[in-house]
Formats: structure tokens, C-alpha cells, sequence
């Protein structure tokens, strides 16, 4: 039985049971919810655990099945999966033919005769129960696992003991009808055309989309999973993706049980994977695999298969699935979208948005024929939009124009982490002068705008977590590599690892003579990265010389470097000389603690090998390049030496030493770093340090000087000589300065 409450069910269900016999004349058997929640707790009206109801529901369903005696379910069996529940999720021990009878009682008429009734329903359960089953999309139907559908309305029809058995008498032939108009789709079959394990299947994809594969590390999936299922299931992916889809009440009212096999869950996530849903790769552009399924056994023996239960129309419709979720805003660009708006595809053919869709799957087999864009429509409103794919309505802040995404949720990221994200990007683009991001920034707001995901954002309800606190000095110099097209010139430099040619503004001008020379004042470069170091954004490159595989690895400010052009047709030979290239500045960044690497190619390449502990006491070539380095001495006030000791990471720990704690004074717990002797207890400045720098970082370094510097008298620089003296001359000009500003007044 099929129908909300007060809808003439129970009703209807005894006079069909005496015409339902049995092998030995018997009535059919009536099965009640209320009948067994009576018999269980004393009151039809006490909903009681439902696994209870259900386990002695299922006990006499099976042995009135194992007697071969015909049973009739009293229950609404509104939502989809409560049907599904029975015709296709129980296994049987024989053949089982489902008859779905629906009763399309009015509204009006239920709640009337709700209030007749010795318990009345509340109004709303009626309203809402009746707004399911009526679901265009979801309400009963013979693809479900039915043999038949019989509809009847008790309201205006009279079902006697003669109607109702002329009806029974006609199902025979109505059955085998219904056969014959399947035997098409029986050809092509597939392991997805049980309704039951298509709907889990589609269901599964947009738990994981919305929910970002379950990863509730994120607090605001967290807190969506919680909403669904309170505690958290434990398991695997595949035991919890199986709990929350029993218990989603978006999806199905919160009862659906029929979805909740882990083991099939899990063979549908190695599905998933194998076809390219879960990763963006060449298996988008590969057929969507159909497995193998003949036709349905146990209780389905005779019943109706979905439209995508042909194997045909599957795989069709699940490639433009598996596309709009990897690229949920594909959309022509630009220079296309007037054609494609006015509906001319370039080259003056017929097209519009779906012809768009239609060119883009056309490479793949089995995925719509040019001229199909009235079936592909067919497809999004059938599958995409009632499986919340997109969005049935719009609201506020929302475009129901289908060239502004389908699926919000089918990013990497959820809605809240996706809003952190462009507010990190914003705050690069607005502190931090980055103005290669600008294109990036205004796409990820439109898109984020059309999603609605940018309203509280905007009316000041919700603001970001993290910040941009520094600010660039880049100026952005619409000539220079600071411009936002000059800069996206040199990322695809970087990109495909092309040569390039530069000039730094700062440098003279050559003279005539350099000029009739060929001397223009250019350089060519292999650029290497983008950095932010400070207060401004840098290129990182390696020279380019005629016959030698390295070049010397600098950087300089982008608003000072004009890009003069790029050799197309230069390209490293292999990725791997542009990775050890890329590696070679790291471990120049990491040993220099700064920017400035030097002016000797030799230097850079002896100090930029393999990294290890070195035996600094000793001062053992264990180090790379060791004779490319100096150390660096100096000894600290106390309140100073606190300070440096909280910086531990800005030169590698390995070739840094601190003193050791002095006894009854120091106020930590001596580390590994700490293997200096101290200073006597009398000294002003009792605590000594070591780096191990490059010469041309100790000598040359701004960087290291005015991190040094700015401690004034806090330090007393020991070794090398040639630094000490350099602070002690500072000290002694700015006494100096004073000295005479003071005496003129």
C-alpha cells in the first residue's frame, strides 16, 4: 500500500486480503506498522525503535513468502527508499512480485478524514507525506522494482469486492505487457540498472562532493556531517559514507536504509575511482565502464528498470555528470559567449550553451551525437537537478543561469574553506601587490557570487580568520614585471621553462661604445620563481651562458626588471635541469637566509650540494663547499641572546650554535644547539653565538647586516674582523653625527 495517513489504506487492505488467497484458500496476510507497534508497546500511537517494528515485520514477511501465502504491507511508504526497502534491498528465498497500490486520496479529503479518525494525524505529517508522494520525480513508480502500479482514489471511485477483483483479474495482462515494453532495455543492462543501486550510487556522489570526502577536519564540513548523523560513525569511508546516507533527511526523511550497504558502497567507490571521478586526469576523456548485470533477480523478477537502466542512456548521461563535477563552471570563453548567447557557434552553425557541452564531450564514446542538445537538456533537469546536482530555485545572491556552475559543492574545498581561500588570495592581492593573481581573484569572485557564497561576506557577517599584515612596496610599473601582464608573461615563462630577456632599470645606460658592440643592456635569463621576501616580490633566474649548463642564480626586484622578450623556441632540455635548478635556490635560500647569493657561478654550485650535519667544532669539509664559507661570531646581552634564540629557523640549524646555559642563571634547558662555551659571568655579555654563512652572505648580505645591526649595542661582533670593524664604524659615524649636531646648536 502506497498513500499518505487517512488516505483509505487500511481500509482498502482488508477487502484485497480475502481476495488474495493462499495455497489452501487462505486470506492474504494484512502486515500493519500500528498493528505490531500495538502489539509491542500497548499503543498504536507510540512510535517505539523502529528496528523492532521492522524485525518482526520482516519475520512474518519472509515466512508468509517461504508458505507461498500473498501479503499486503499497510504502511505509507511515501519516500522512495521505504519502498525500495522491499522491492529491491530484501533477498527472498523464492521469486517475489511487488504490486505497488497507490492511493491518490486528496488532501482535502485525508485531512477530513483524518479528524473522523479516533487518533487524528496532525496536519502537517498528512501535508507532508502527501507533497512525497506526489514528487514528480521521486513518487511511485513501476521502475522502482513493481510489477505493476495500480492507482486508485477512494474518494470518487467505489472499490467493492467486484471492482477491486476486476482489477486483480487484469494484472496478469498488464504485467506481461509491461515485460514486453522492457525487452529493449533487457540488452542492455548494466551493474547499475536496479534503481536501488543507481539512486545509493548517485547519492554516494554527492554525499562525497558536498562533504569533501567525509574529511571533517574542516569545522564547517564538520558541523554539516553532525547535522546529518550525531555522533560521527567510525569505520572506514565506506562504513560511514554508508551510516550518513541511512540517516540524510535532506535526501530521503532520514530513513534509508535500503542505501546503507558499506560492502556495496565500497565496490561503488572503486567504480567511482576507476572512471575518473575522483581525480582531474585523461580518464575524464575515457568511456564511462559499464560492468556487466543481466536482468534483476528475487524480488524484482518482474519488475521495471529506470530509463538509465539501459546501458546506452548511462553511459551518456553519467559522462556529462562526471564532466560537470570536474568542471562545474565550464563555460565558453570570452570571445565565444556572445555566439554562444545568440546562439552561433563560431563558423555561423546552430549551437547555444548545451551544443557547448555537447563539442566538449565529443571525443568520448558513447556521449552525445552533435544535434542533441534538446536530449542533453532532458538530462540535466532528469538527473542533475532532482539528485541536488544543481539547484532546483534560485535566491538571493544565486543565478539560475546554468553557465554559472551546476554544483558548488563538487570543489576541492568546502563553501567556508573556499571563502578562506579568497580571502587569503584577496589579502596577496591588495597587501602584498601581487598582481599576477588579479585574472584569478576576479574569476574566483564571480563564481563565488553566483554560488551565493560571497553575501555574508559582503554585508559584513562573517570576516576572515587570517590576514595580510605586511605590506608590499612593489610599485606596479605598468612597463615593468610588477604589472599584472608582464607578470603572467614571466609564470608562463617559468611554466614551460623558456629563456627570457631582461633589462634592471637601475643599471647605467651602456655607453656608445658598448652599444656598436651589441650591448644593449639585456641579459638572458632562465627564470625560476616568484618570491615575496620582506616588502617586495622578486624573480629568482639563472643566467644564461652560451655553452654551460648552470648559470649564476640571482634575483631582482620586479618593479625594476623590464621583460624585453622570450625566446620561444628556447626550452630547458628535460624538466630535470629546471628542477635542479629550482632545487639549487632553495638551498641557496635556505643557506644565504636571504636574497643576495653572491657573484661566483663556483661558490653557488660547491655550497648547494647535499646538505648534512656537519661537525661545526672542527669545522670538518663534512659541509659542502666548505671553503665558500665563513663563521660568523658574536656575543650577546642576556635580553638580546632571548631574542635570537626565537628565531631558530632563519639560517639552517646545522650550522648554528648558541652558548650553553650558564648555571643558576640561564633560564632554559639546554638544547642541541646550544655547544658554546659561555662567556664569564662578569662579562656584559656572557652569551656567544656561531653561523656558518656563506662569505659573500657575511661580507656583502644588507640583509644579514641590518639584522645584525639593528641590536646596536646588544651584540659585539667577534669574527671576522672586517664586520667588526664595519660596526664599529657605524657606531662611531652616528656619534659622530650627534657630536656635530649638537656642538652647531
Amino acid at each position: 500500500m502506497i498513500g499518505p495517513p487517512a488516505s483509505g489504506k487500511t481500509t482498502l487492505a482488508h477487502r484485497l486480503a480475502p481476495l488474495l488467497s493462499g495455497p489452501s484458500g487462505e486470506s492474504g496476510l494484512v502486515l500493519s506498522t500500528d498493528v505490531i507497534r500495538e502489539e509491542l508497546f500497548g499503543d498504536a500511537s507510540v512510535q517505539g525503535p523502529w528496528p523492532d517494528i521492522r524485525d518482526r515485520l520482516l519475520q512474518r514477511l519472509h515466512e508468509a513468502v517461504d508458505h507461498d501465502l500473498p501479503v499486503i504491507i499497510d504502511a505509507t511508504h511515501a519516500m522512495r527508499p521505504w519502498r525500495l526497502f522491499y522491492t529491491q534491498f530484501l533477498a527472498f528465498s523464492r521469486p517475489v512480485e511487488w504490486i505497488g497500490w497507490w492511493m491518490k486520496t486528496p488532501l482535502p479529503t485525508c485531512l477530513e478524514w483524518s479528524r473522523t479518525r479516533s487518533r487524528p494525524i496532525p496536519e502537517e505529517v498528512i501535508r507532508d507525506y502527501v507533497a512525497a508522494v506526489s514528487n514528480k520525480r521521486f513518487g511511485p513508480d513501476r521502475s522502482e522494482g513493481f510489477a505493476a502500479i495500480v492507482t486508485s482514489n477512494p474518494a470518487k471511485e467505489s472499490l467493492g469486492a467486484s471492482e477491486l477483483d476486476a482489477i486483480l483479474k487484469k494484472l496478469d495482462r498488464r504485467i506481461t505487457s509491461a515485460r514486453n515494453r522492457d525487452s529493449t532495455k533487457l540488452a542492455h543492462l548494466h551493474r547499475y540498472s536496479k534503481f536501488l543501486d543507481l539512486e545509493r550510487l548517485l547519492f554516494s556522489i554527492r554525499l562525497l562532493s558536498c562533504f569533501n570526502g567525509l574529511d571533517d577536519r574542516d569545522p564547517a564540513t564538520a558541523a554539516g556531517l553532525r547535522e546529518i548523523l550525531n555522533p560521527p560513525p567510525s569505520g572506514d569511508l565506506a562504513e560511514r559514507a554508508a551510516a550518513y546516507l541511512t540517516s540524510w533527511k535532506e535526501v530521503h526523511g532520514g530513513n534509508g536504509e535500503c542505501y546503507g550497504d558499506a560492502a556495496a558502497i565500497r565496490s561503488d567507490l572503486a567504480w567511482l575511482e576507476a572512471n575518473g571521478f575522483f581525480r582531474l586526469d585523461s580518464s575524464r576523456y575515457e568511456p564511462i565502464d559499464l560492468g556487466t548485470h543481466g536482468p534483476a533477480e528475487g524480488s524484482t523478477v518482474n519488475g521495471g528498470y529506470p530509463a538509465l537502466a539501459d546501458s546506452r542512456v548511462f553511459r551518456r548521461v553519467f559522462t556529462l555528470l562526471r564532466h560537470v563535477l570536474q568542471e562545474p563552471f565550464d563555460a565558453p570563453e570570452q570571445s565565444d559567449r556572445d555566439a554562444v548567447a545568440s546562439g552561433k557557434r563560431k563558423g555561423g552553425q546552430p549551437s547555444g550553451f548545451y551544443g557547448y557541452l555537447i563539442d566538449s564531450l565529443a571525443d568520448i564514446e558513447g556521449a552525445y551525437a552533435p544535434g542533441q542538445e534538446a536530449l542533453l537538456r532532458k538530462d540535466l533537469e532528469g538527473v542533475l537537478t532532482p539528485y541536488g546536482f544543481r539547484p532546483e530555485t534560485t535566491g538571493k545572491g544565486r543565478s539560475d543561469s546554468i553557465r554559472h556552475g551546476f554544483f558548488i559543492g563538487s570543489a576541492l574545498l568546502s563553501a567556508d574553506q573556499l571563502l578562506e581561500v579568497y580571502a587569503a588570495l584577496k589579502g596577496a592581492q591588495e597587501r602584498l601587490s601581487d598582481q599576477s593573481q588579479q585574472t584569478l581573484l576576479d574569476q574566483l569572485e564571480e563564481r563565488l557570487s553566483w554560488a551565493g557564497l560571497l553575501q555574508l561576506e559582503r554585508q559584513g557577517q562573517r570576516r576572515s580568520r587570517r590576514a595580510v599584515a605586511n605590506r608590499s612596496f612593489t610599485e606596479e610599473c605598468p612597463h615593468t614585471l610588477a604589472s599584472p601582464t608582464q607578470a603572467q608573461r614571466v609564470e608562463r615563462a617559468i611554466r614551460d621553462r623558456r629563456r627570457i630577456s631582461l633589462r634592471h632599470l637601475p643599471d647605467p645606460p651602456p655607453s656608445e661604445q658598448e652599444r656598436r658592440r651589441g650591448n644593449d643592456g639585456s641579459f638572458v635569463v632562465w627564470p625560476l620563481q616568484l618570491l615575496f621576501h620582506n616588502i617586495s616580490w622578486y624573480l629568482a633566474f639563472e643566467r644564461y651562458g652560451i655553452g654551460t649548463e648552470e648559470g649564476l642564480t640571482q634575483t631582482l626586484r620586479l618593479d625594476r626588471l623590464v621583460m624585453l622578450g622570450e625566446d620561444g623556441n628556447a626550452r630547458r632540455n628535460t624538466e630535470a635541469e629546471h628542477n635542479a635548478a629550482l632545487q639549487r635556490l632553495q638551498h641557496l635560500l635556505d643557506l644565504c637566509g636571504g636574497l643576495y647569493f653572491g657573484k661566483s657561478l663556483a661558490g653557488q654550485l660547491a655550497i648547494s650540494g647535499q646538505l648534512r650535519d656537519p661537525e661545526i667544532e672542527d669545522a670538518s669539509p663534512g659541509i659542502a663547499g666548505i671553503e665558500w664559507y665563513d663563521r660568523l661570531r658574536f656575543s650577546c646581552t642576556p635580553a638580546i641572546f632571548r631574542l635570537i634564540r626565537e628565531e631558530p629557523k632563519r639560517f639552517p640549524p646545522a650550522h648554528t650554535r648558541y652558548s650553553r646555559p650558564i648555571a643558576d642563571v640561564s633560564e632554559w634547558e639546554q638544547g642541541p644547539q646550544d655547544q658554546l662555551e659561555p662567556n664569564p659571568p662578569s662579562d656584559s655579555h656572557p652569551y656567544p653565538v656561531e653561523i656558518l654563512l656563506p662569505r659573500w652572505t657575511v661580507h656583502d648580505d644588507w640583509d644579514l647586516h641590518a639584522w645584525l645591526f639593528r641590536y646596536g649595542a646588544g651584540i659585539r661582533i667577534e669574527q671576522p674582523l672586517r664586520l667588526r670593524e664595519k660596526h664599529r664604524g657605524m657606531a662611531s659615524d652616528v656619534v659622530a653625527m650627534y657630536a656635530a649636531s649638537e656642538s652647531g646648536q
